[in-house]
C-alpha cells in the first residue's frame, strides 16, 4: 500500500504508521429529495430479463442524472475477460545494468508511441522505454530543482507529455524525449492527494484543504480542484469527505478497515468514488454529476472476529533486525482503534481506456495473499462480474488490450510488467 506524508501548516508532524492502501476523492452532489424517481426502459442487453428472472441491472433517471444499478454480473460466475499471466513485456528483463533495476516503482505509463515511462520513486526519477524494452532515457534525480523530486509520487500521461507529482504540489511537465517544459507549485498550503489529466488540456486534483485537529478517526475534507498546464488553479468543482485516519497525540495511521476516496479519469470525464459503499459517480468536466453506477447490496459488513483478527496482525508484524517488540505508543494506539461495523467495498479505482470502471476490492493487511477478483463495469455502467489479477501484481493502468503495472517476485525484485488483457 502506498503512503503519502501527511501536512499541516496548522499542527505538528507526527510519527507515521504506513497506510495499507492508496487514497483519493468524491464529489458530493445534491440529491433530490423527492422519491418518485422516473424509472427509464433499459437500453442495455444484459438488462432484460430472462423469463420471470428480474432485471439484472435497472438504469433511472434523477433530475438529469443517470442511475444504473446492477443486481447480479452480466456474467454470472464465470469471467469473460482474463489475464495472461505470461508478460508482454518484462522492463527488469529486457536489459541490463540500473536502468532495469528497480524500487518504489510508482507508476507505469505506456507512451504514445508504444513505448514505457515509469516513475521510479528509489532513483527520484522518470525512466523512458522502446516498445522492445530498452532503455531510452531518464529525467529526474533527487533535488528541489526544476525537473528534480525530492519524493515523487505519481506519473500522468497528457498528450504526447507527462506530468509528475512530487510531494507537497510541485509538479513538473515533461514534453516528449522526456524534455523538461515547466516545475509548477500547486498551491503549496495544500496537501494534494491525487492528481489526473483531463482531455480538455487542464488537471484535476484532490487536496486536503483544512485538517481536523481533534483525536481519534478524522476525516479530513478534499477538494476537487482545476489547473491549467501553467499551473494555475481554473476552479473549484467539489468535495468529498476524504480518507479515514486515526490520530493520537504521538502518530497518524490508517485505522482497521479505514474509508478511503477515489479519483481517475478518461477523456474529459471526472470518475470519483468513496469506498463507504459500492457506488462511483461520473462527472463532466465542471463537475456535474451525470451517472452514478452502483451495486446497491454488496455486502461489506464486517463481525468482530473479523475486525480483532486485523488488529492482531498490527500488533504482530515482522520486526527487523534487531528489534524486539513494538514500541509502546504504537501498541497503544492500535489497540485504541474503533472498531468499525463496516469494510471497505474498495480500495483503487481504474477507469480503462474503453471507459469501463475498474474496482479492486478492499484487503485488510492480514487478508492479503493470492490473486484478486477486480470488479468490473462497463462503459454503459452495468456490473460484469470479476477479472483475476495474478497474485503479486500491481495494477497501474489498464489499456484495451494490455494491463500494466509491477510484479514483485519471491525475492522482493520489482519487474515492471505489461500483461495481455484477453475481452
Amino acid at each position: 500500500m502506498e503512503t503519502l506524508p501527511r501536512h499541516s501548516p496548522n499542527r505538528p508532524p507526527r510519527r507515521r504508521i504506513p497506510r495499507p492502501g492508496p487514497s483519493a476523492p468524491i464529489r458530493r452532489s445534491p440529491f433530490p429529495t423527492t422519491l418518485a424517481l422516473l424509472f427509464l426502459p433499459c437500453a442495455l442487453p444484459a438488462c432484460a430479463p430472462t423469463g420471470d428472472a428480474p432485471p439484472l441491472a435497472v438504469q433511472r433517471d434523477s433530475a438529469g442524472i443517470a442511475i444504473v444499478e446492477s443486481f447480479a454480473p452480466a456474467w454470472g460466475d464465470s469471467a469473460q475477460w482474463r489475464v495472461d499471466p505470461e508478460p508482454l513485456l518484462d522492463l527488469a528483463e529486457s536489459g541490463d545494468g540500473d536502468a532495469h533495476n528497480f524500487y518504489g516503482v510508482r507508476s507505469v505509463v505506456r507512451l504514445p508511441d508504444g513505448g514505457t515511462a515509469v516513475l521510479n520513486r528509489g532513483s527520484n526519477e522518470i525512466r523512458s522505454y522502446s516498445a522492445e524494452g530498452a532503455f531510452v532515457g531518464s529525467a529526474g534525480g533527487y533535488g528541489e530543482g526544476p525537473g528534480e523530486f525530492s519524493n515523487p509520487q505519481q506519473l500522468e500521461l497528457a498528450g504526447d507529455s507527462l506530468l509528475a507529482r512530487d510531494i507537497y504540489g510541485r509538479v513538473s511537465l515533461f514534453g516528449p524525449g522526456l524534455r523538461h517544459l515547466r516545475t509548477m507549485q500547486l498551491e503549496p498550503r495544500l496537501l494534494l492527494r491525487d492528481l489526473r489529466y483531463l482531455g480538455n488540456g487542464t488537471m484535476v486534483a484532490s487536496a486536503v484543504v483544512n485538517y481536523p485537529e481533534h483525536l481519534g478517526v478524522v476525516r479530513a475534507p478534499e477538494a476537487l480542484l482545476l489547473y491549467d498546464l501553467a499551473g494555475a488553479r481554473v476552479d473549484s468543482i467539489g468535495h468529498s469527505p476524504g480518507s479515514e485516519e486515526y490520530v493520537t497525540e504521538a502518530l497518524s495511521a490508517s485505522p482497521l478497515f479505514g474509508k478511503a476516496a477515489v479519483l481517475d479519469t478518461e477523456g474529459d470525464r471526472i470518475f470519483v468514488g468513496s469506498s463507504d459503499r459500492m457506488q462511483i459517480e461520473e462527472l463532466d468536466a465542471t463537475g456535474d454529476t451525470v451517472r452514478i453506477v452502483r451495486i446497491p447490496n454488496y455486502p461489506i459488513a464486517l463481525t468482530p472476529e473479523e475486525v480483532e483478527a486485523e488488529r492482531r496482525v498490527r500488533l504482530n508484524p515482522p520486526l527487523p533486525p534487531g528489534v524486539e517488540s513494538l514500541p509502546p505508543f504504537f501498541v497503544e494506539a492500535v489497540e485504541g482503534m474503533p472498531t468499525p461495523e463496516t469494510r471497505p467495498a474498495y480500495s483503487v479505482l481504474i477507469v480503462d481506456a474503453t471507459g469501463a470502471i475498474w474496482l479492486r476490492p478492499f484487503r485488510g493487511i492480514g487478508e492479503g495473499g493470492g490473486a484478486v477478483d477486480w470488479i468490473v463495469f462497463d462503459a454503459d455502467g452495468r456490473w460484469l462480474g470479476s477479472v483475476e489479477i495474478p497474485e503479486n501484481f500491481l495494477v497501474r493502468e489498464i489499456g484495451a488490450n494490455e494491463i500494466l503495472g509491477v510484479r514483485i517476485d519471491e525475492l522482493d525484485v520489482q519487474h515492471p510488467q505489461a500483461l495481455r488483457l484477453i475481452r
